[in-house]
């Protein structure tokens, strides 16, 4: 045991070395929901509830606010942005109803103090895009694409450049210049709740996002775990 022990510390200072003198590596995470995974989402916002059921992440709008447009995000942060040169490729996405879900892109806008002053959000849904301010959004009646579900949702990022695709179809294309990088990536789920029950919900069953950036430590921590479990 002492001897497995002694050879792992010296594979482990190999990697640090290497990681500390070498460059940061771009990685592919994925996520079936077959298992709740704490440390990769995050919920932003209280109006909404998301779980695992049978391989799928489900949401539903629960809220006691009336005739309004309710905004929630579930945020990845099972890696930190900034991100750049991204896909993120979607399996079997939908929403039934008045509902609509998709992926959020955004980013934080400093003052001159530092501090965070607002937040953007670039809302690629399955059958629209919008723009938003710190989760304000108008939801209005009208579909760009009729395709409340799809099969496959594809959204590339790059230095500005964001490209949507939907079951193969080339939707989106267009440059923010003032987006070199984004901050945020998670799914966006809205509804305009009047007084009504709420019996609609969205779905996603999985997503695959590559290219992200690993830091030396977040490299080394995921090496050493992986070492800890052979």
């Amino acid at each position: 045991m002492r001897i497995i022990t002694y050879i792992l510390k010296i594979i482990l200072t190999i990697f640090v070395f290497y990681l500390i003198h070498g460059n940061a590596t771009a990685v592919t995470w994925q996520d079936d929901f077959e298992s709740e995974l704490e440390d990769s989402w995050q919920l932003q916002g209280s109006d909404s509830t998301w779980k695992i059921e049978q391989g799928f992440l489900r949401a539903k709008i629960e809220t006691q606010k009336q005739w309004q447009t309710i905004f929630e995000l579930y945020q990845f942060i099972a890696f930190p942005g900034p991100y750049n040169n991204i896909t993120i490729n979607i399996e079997n996405i939908g929403a039934s109803g008045e509902n609509r879900i998709g992926i959020a892109l955004g980013k934080h806008f400093l003052n001159d103090a530092g501090d965070i002053e607002e937040t953007g959000y670039y809302l690629f849904f399955t059958n629209d895009m919008q723009a938003s301010r710190n989760g304000k959004v108008f939801l209005g009646p009208g579909r760009r694409w009729h395709t409340d579900v799809l099969n496959e949702m594809v959204l590339q990022f790059g230095s500005g450049r964001f490209q949507l695709f939907g079951d193969g179809e080339s939707r989106l294309d267009f440059i923010d210049a003032n987006l070199p990088t984004i901050d945020i990536i998670g799914f966006v789920f809205i509804a305009y709740v009047t007084d009504r029950e709420i019996t609609d919900d969205a779905w996603v069953e999985k997503i695959t996002i590559s290219g992200l950036a690993v830091s030396p430590k977040n490299k080394l921590t995921t090496i050493w775990g992986n070492l800890k479990q052979e």
